[in-house]
């Protein structure tokens, strides 16, 4: 096995502009993005009599593109898709990057074709240095994660569904009583606020009591950011995100805006018990061999496991009579660092590049994670 540097590029768009993400990926050769669907959730003003006053969630279908990239490619093709889908503008979406590490063998699971791209596109002005916090919660609990970090200001949050695997299975009797149906939300802020909003989700979403699911970061390394927190009646010429987005662009950087400055809030994030020196190993493959896989995995000592479903376009010069399955499944784990090689060694001893399976493994670094862990 060899461990391959890539740009793992995430683009959340609404289903409204999606095909322009899609055809702007084709144009540059990237034929097969993977492509989830989810809930872009913001604040709205609740109308009505006396008692109604305040404000709501409203949500929107998205799509949200993931692909790698070779490094130095990886502005340009940002870029490119900020261009085509005007991403520039509040609410349109988000884009960010991060850098990433594809496990391979080399005889095998080639990775994605480079991006070609003829005239260098516009450049835009990205927030660098993010932070990624990811939730894992009971279906039905995220609105509580939602509400908490656009009330802080953060940014847009997506949800997604996914499955719980794996852990769940060692349970015996008891897993009656917990869910398999997840609900993964996931957002970014700044990296100088990145220990507030962690803190303050903790306290939120009771990660630290038992049943209440998973929470971890993961580095970012530049973004333009959905700045659309709000919608409701503007009385200015321009809306606040509008005018966040125009003084982060002429300052150069957003620790203007700090959230996060007070003891009680460096209080909150120290006296939390993190776990670190985690990795977050993804598998992609095909449809119908993702549970199968999270087996193999936890044989190898990975604790659990998230099953998500996906899809890819299929090629159009896909040959006549060749039947090819747009669906795609995901798995994600949590664990530390030292099983990472036992763990994709086991999936890959598993077959995961035979051809019915087609499965790839991505490795990012998880610098700090809590749930409840029965310690006091």
């Amino acid at each position: 096995m060899k461990r391959i540097p890539c740009a793992r590029i995430t683009c959340e768009v609404y289903q409204e502009i999606s095909r322009t993400v899609l055809s702007a990926l084709g144009s540059i050769g990237i034929r097969r993005p993977y492509i989830q669907s989810g809930r872009s959730i913001m604040l709205g003003e609740r109308r009505g009599g006396l008692f109604s006053s305040g404000t709501t969630l409203l949500e929107d279908p998205i799509d949200i593109y993931s692909f790698t990239v070779p490094a130095e490619r990886e502005l340009a093709v940002m870029h490119r898709l900020i261009q085509a889908a005007m991403l520039d503008q509040e609410g349109r979406g988000s884009i960010y990057s991060e850098q990433a590490e594809r496990i391979s063998r080399d005889d095998e699971c080639p990775g994605d074709e480079p991006p070609h791209i003829a005239a260098e596109p516009p450049h835009y002005p990205m927030i660098q240095h993010l932070v990624g916090i990811s939730c894992i919660v009971q279906r039905g609990q995220s609105d509580i994660i939602v509400r908490s970090s656009l009330e802080m200001g953060i940014c847009v949050p997506s949800v997604t569904f996914g499955i719980g695997a794996g852990l769940r299975d060692k349970l015996g009797l008891i897993r009656i009583t917990i869910p398999a149906e997840k609900e993964v939300v996931n957002l970014v802020t700044t990296q100088h606020d990145a220990q507030g909003v962690l803190a303050r989700l903790i306290e939120a979403g009771k990660f630290d009591q038992p049943g209440r699911g998973f929470i971890f970061t993961y580095p970012i390394a530049r973004g333009l950011l959905n700045t659309r927190l709000y919608v409701g009646r503007h009385l200015s010429a321009a809306s606040l995100g509008q005018i966040v987005a125009a003084l982060d662009e002429l300052k150069g950087t957003t620790a203007w805006r700090r959230k996060f400055t007070g003891t009680s809030d460096h209080a909150r994030s120290k006296k939390r018990e993190y776990m670190r020196g985690l990795v977050d190993l993804t598998l992609l493959c095909q449809e119908g061999r993702a549970f199968e896989l999270s087996k193999v995995a936890m044989g190898a000592g990975a604790s659990g496991a998230t099953l998500s479903r996906l899809r890819r376009p299929v090629p159009d010069d896909t040959p006549p009579g060749k039947v090819v399955s747009p669906a795609r499944e995901k798995l994600t784990m949590i664990l530390p660092a030292a099983l990472a090689d036992p763990v994709a060694a086991a999936l890959f001893g598993a077959g995961i590049c035979d051809e019915g399976t087609a499965g790839e493994i991505f490795l990012r670094p998880c610098p700090e994670a809590h749930t409840y862990t029965g310690k006091k």
